[in-house]
């Protein structure tokens, strides 16, 4: 119905116009890379092809983000954009280059103030706990008995260190402590140096070299020194920022293209992906839906004269065993519920795409079991905020209010308004009056959907050209006037409607007679049909039978749980009522009355609401599906971009 005809596409062309191509492949709306070997069946000319996987852009990109960030600014959207056929990889090799020297000076300039300031503020911290004692940083570098270390260790490691000092050659004096780190003032002896450095390297202990330091302070005033330079590499350091930013804003446009050019290039080159060359010419296959090969073939042949297309069609290769991907394509009423199908399994391609039959079964169902106006409301209105929200997908929330809407028009036929049925006369009937008939209706439901799935199958089996299946299977022609025969009978029997003998044995004999049909299939196909099929027991074909027989009344009466879930929602509902009225005449019943009808009309929305959503999968996935669908497919992933608008974004100037 809604799986979209497939067609495997290689181009051929010479190297010169592979970005072209690819670039159009993206803008076709959609092109799935295949790797070569699938459709290069010559395994000389496979030979002779070398296949690359590499994205050159990647560096370039990556390049262009790091200087973004590194003056501050934010990075544009990535937004694709039209490529000048002028843009090679050579010259956005140049142009990143040229951006990326106009701040390779500041970025090193940078680097060196902040080192030369961490250095300023270690000394500081050094000063400030020296200050009060009769040591100098002079002292501490000039003995002969003693080797000072001095630095930080993360918090984290400063345990590790500490319980490592005690059966070490070192002492740990704590200095000071910031948010991550503790400062530390650590002393050994000449021979027990190294071993202290290898301890001290383990725990990523930051040393600031003593000695350099000391020959920092070896002036008047230590203390205004550090100062009077930390202030000047910080002043230096916002310049520097400045000029960064500035430097970002006058170009801004020019580098906020240049990136949408890599980052369009970028994805182009991610369709070349499994690639192929021969000499000069470039080898791309992939999968094209058949809708877009017309515009494709007109702008290849425009934009690349000399590439040559080659359209392989999908019948052959699923005839080798080659899977072809599964798009699918429905109207904006039955997208929302392709995800209900695809948690189950996404149509193989040339299947049967149940999301229309599901889109209007699943609101039915829910409906049926759940009908409320008031508890429909609630749903509706809970999803709507929800999806405004983000907190959920809107395809999911479209099934959400769908079904909600669904429940509020059986509640108007049922008279059901938060479980009050004295606030409007029900249009059609009441759940808890009309039991039997509801029953019925609900029978009646799984008729048709298991009649349905059968005719599905026998679709399928047309497709598929297996005519003996089609005639003669359980699940096939005979399975479904077998269903039917039994059916009747079983309709008759439980309405006591007497029918005539000549009825009766219409009926008994077309169940006979199906049977005989089933077992006998394979025989039958080879004989009438001609048709040579895999060849099953006759044992095996009986088992089907009972199978067949099984699943039809199971099946059938899995049904009966429409009707039983919207008897247990009218239950639930006076229960709340029930409870509610049994409070209203104790102190503050009034209130406790509302508390108690608001709470449980919660919860009956919560948790009921949630076991019937999950009885209505059941109903499509066991009942349903298990007649005609297989599923397994795997689903087309094109490499594009969304549109946003009728065109794509961007100039070639």
């Amino acid at each position: 119905m809604a799986v979209m005809k497939m067609v495997a596409l290689t181009m051929i062309g010479p190297a010169s116009e592979m970005g072209a191509v690819a670039r159009e492949m993206l803008l076709s709306g959609g092109f799935q890379p295949m790797p070569l070997d699938v459709l290069v069946n010559d395994r000389e000319l496979r030979s002779k092809i070398t296949t690359a996987t590499d994205n050159p852009y990647d560096e370039l990109l990556a390049k262009v983000t790091s200087i973004w960030e590194m003056a501050g600014g934010t990075l544009p959207e990535s937004t694709p954009v039209t490529i000048d056929k002028n843009f090679t990889l050579s010259n956005a090799r140049y142009s990143v280059d040229q951006i990326a020297q106009i701040l390779k000076n500041w970025k090193e300039k940078r680097s060196t103030l902040l080192e030369e300031e961490e250095t300023f503020s270690a000394a500081k911290i050094l000063l400030q706990n020296l200050k009060g004692t009769e040591f100098t940083p002079a002292d501490l570098v000039g003995s002969d008995f003693i080797v000072p270390f001095f630095g930080y260790v993360s918090n984290d490691n400063y345990q590790r260190l500490a319980d490592s000092s005690d059966q070490s050659p070192i002492a740990v004096n704590e200095l000071t402590t910031t948010k991550d780190n503790k400062w530390l003032l650590i002393l050994t002896t000449p021979d027990r140096e190294p071993s202290a450095r290898k301890l001290l390297d383990a725990v990523s202990f930051k040393e600031f070299p003593l000695k350099e330091i000391a020959e920092q302070l070896n002036v008047d005033d230590p203390m205004a020194f550090l100062d009077k330079h930390l202030e000047g590499h910080r002043k230096a350091i916002n310049s520097l920022e400045r000029v960064a930013r500035n430097t970002l804003n006058e170009n801004k446009e020019e580098y906020k293209h240049l990136y949408s050019q890599l980052y369009t290039m970028q994805r182009v080159y991610d369709v070349c992906k499994g690639r192929g060359s021969v000499s000069d010419m470039f080898l791309i296959s992939g999968w094209l839906p058949d809708s877009s090969l017309e515009n494709v073939q007109k702008t290849v042949e425009t934009e690349a004269p000399n590439t040559t297309l080659i359209i392989e069609e999908t019948k052959n290769l699923i005839s080798h065993g080659i899977r072809v991907p599964t798009l699918l394509k429905n109207n904006f009423l039955f997208r929302a519920f392709q995800d209900i199908v695809a948690m189950y399994s996404i149509p193989s391609y040339g299947e049967i795409d149940p999301s229309p039959i599901v889109a209007i079964s699943f609101i039915l169902f829910f409906g049926f079991m759940f009908g409320d106006v008031g508890h429909g409301l609630m749903i509706y209105l809970a999803s709507l905020f929800m999806v405004k929200s983000g907190k959920m997908k809107r395809s999911f929330g479209f099934v959400l209010k769908s079904s909600a809407i669904s429940s509020m028009v059986f509640g108007l036929l049922y008279g059901s308004v938060f479980g009050l049925e004295n606030i409007i006369k029900p249009l059609w009937l009441s759940p808890m009056h009309d039991t039997n008939r509801l029953i019925i209706v609900a029978i009646a439901i799984g008729v048709f959907m298991i009649s349905l799935g059968l005719f599905l199958n026998m679709i399928k089996q047309y497709r598929d050209r297996d005519y003996g299946r089609l005639l003669f299977d359980g699940q096939g022609l005979a399975g479904l006037l077998l269903y039917w025969s039994i059916i009747a009978m079983a309709a008759f029997k439980m309405s006591g409607t007497i029918i005539s003998p000549t009825t009766s044995n219409f009926l008994k004999i077309t169940i006979l007679l199906m049977i005989v049909l089933m077992v006998f299939r394979d025989f039958l196909a080879k004989t009438f049909l001609k048709q040579e099929g895999e060849k099953e027991s006759t044992a095996l074909l009986v088992f089907e039978i009972l199978h067949s027989l099984l699943s039809f009344v199971s099946n059938t009466a899995s049904f009966v749980r429409l009707a039983a879930f919207a008897l247990n929602h009218v239950g639930l509902s006076v229960a709340v009522l029930m409870l509610s009225e049994m409070v209203q005449n104790l102190p503050g019943g009034i209130v406790m009355k509302g508390i108690i009808f608001i709470a449980g009309n919660i919860l009956i929305v919560g948790l009921e609401g949630l076991i019937v959503f999950i009885q209505t999968l059941r109903l499509q996935y066991y009942e349903f599906f298990s007649k005609f669908y297989s599923g397994g497919g795997i689903p087309f992933k094109p490499v594009n971009w969304k549109r946003n608008s009728a065109k794509y974004v961007g100039d070639s100037s």
